[in-house]
């Protein structure tokens, strides 16, 4: 067969399998795919084979049932992420029609929402309606999203604000002008028509919608303070749920905060300081922050420091970058990766796990001492965002 045949043939193979529940159909298709791999194909045919290759990780996900399951280790996922985040990261993406990349991209946000990324998968949906804004499993699903991210957040202004959003989101998925990509999409909407009754019972839109003002907020006293907050807006790096909606003004502040915490009277006889989690995030807070500063201002640099003048360097051919402002993203991102081992000191005293501090480390924490496998308080909590 040609390229064009043989890919046309395994993706009736995937949904004809799909269809049956007919696992060996699927694994068929894999060891196919595996071999059309080895030719030389277009960069169009590259990208397809790897969205095929999702399709059928997927349909073996729901033959196994692992969408319901609370199991935190899943090849089928992990290999539909990975197959997703090629086709979507390939030079060959920009190659397909339109249709095409919105599938994958929508395609990808939805497994990230399934599995706890709810953040990320709202930047997936956002991309896949950048290309094509009247797509509608991305906006439906969009606004499906958004309404699980609104049940985790604890500010209530913040919460129907995003509940909002989830309702338009939901609303433009059943326009006249929404592109489907299936024929059969009554059943769909009807699922996107419950979730926005079910939103519209739970929040007054008009008046959400009058006292949002998203577009009102501080944009900073002087021409860098400006562009910093509008370059953090735009990356959707404010610590501010309502940035992951986009860039708008009154998501400029790291207003994210703690929950309650409650503690028993015995829990630390004789201290009387509040609970520690509460310095371990803002310390993290206060670092992120500031690495944030550190990285804007490191690729904004346009001019040599002063400090950097009079430096004798080896010159040894490779192409180092050598500067004051080269060293600020460094140890921008060596700040940042520093959060992960203070996340795993939050972790172990929040679920009083009694880790030696001196072996606590964000690789570990989650483990059995010694052992690859997970705590049984891990193991057995559905809880998808941790």
């Amino acid at each position: 067969m040609s390229d064009d045949e043989a890919l046309e043939h395994i993706g009736r193979l995937i949904d004809d399998s799909c269809d049956a529940a007919f696992e060996r159909g699927l694994k068929r298709a894999l060891y196919l795919l595996d071999e059309l791999s080895k030719r030389p194909l277009s960069e169009e045919n590259e990208v397809l084979t790897e969205y095929f290759r999702a399709n059928a990780w997927a349909a073996r996900s729901q033959i196994a049932n692992i969408q319901q399951s609370c199991s935190w280790e899943s090849v089928e996922l992990q290999e539909e992420m990975l197959a997703l985040t090629r086709a979507a990261n390939h030079s060959g993406f920009t190659t397909l029609d339109k249709g095409r990349r919105c599938q994958i991209l929508t395609n990808r946000a939805n497994l990230l929402n399934r599995v706890g990324r709810s953040i990320d998968a709202i930047a997936c949906w956002d991309e896949a309606l950048r290309i094509d804004p009247h797509f509608a499993m991305a906006l439906g699903n969009r606004g499906s999203g958004l309404r699980d991210y609104a049940g985790m957040v604890d500010d209530d202004r913040e919460r129907a604000i995003l509940a909002l959003h989830a309702y338009e989101s939901l609303c433009k998925a059943m326009a006249p002008d929404a592109v489907y990509d299936t024929p059969n999409f009554k059943p769909i909407v009807t699922q996107f028509k419950d979730m926005v009754n079910e939103l519209g019972r739970a929040v007054n839109v008009d008046a959400v919608r009058a006292m949002q003002n998203l577009d009102q907020g501080e944009q900073g006293r002087s021409k860098v303070e400006r562009a910093y907050r509008q370059w953090c807006l735009d990356k959707r790096l404010f610590l501010c749920p309502l940035n992951d909606l986009g860039p708008y003004l009154a998501a400029a502040t790291d207003d994210l905060m703690l929950p309650g915490i409650r503690e028993r009277f015995d829990e630390r006889p004789g201290d009387y300081s509040p609970p520690p989690i509460i310095g371990f995030f803002s310390q993290m807070k206060q670092e992120y922050v500031s690495a944030r500063y550190m990285l804007f201002e490191g690729m904004s640099s346009t001019r040599v420091h002063f400090s950097d003048r009079g430096v004798t360097l080896t010159n040894t051919l490779d192409y180092p970058l050598y500067s004051l402002a080269s060293e600020r993203v460094r140890t921008a991102f060596r700040i940042a990766y520093s959060l992960l081992d203070k996340i795993a000191f939050l972790i172990d005293r929040y679920w009083k796990l009694g880790k030696e501090p001196a072996h606590i480390s964000f690789k570990n924490v989650w483990m059995v001492e010694n052992k690859q496998r997970l705590l049984s308080q891990f193991e057995e909590s559905n809880n998808w965002p941790l």
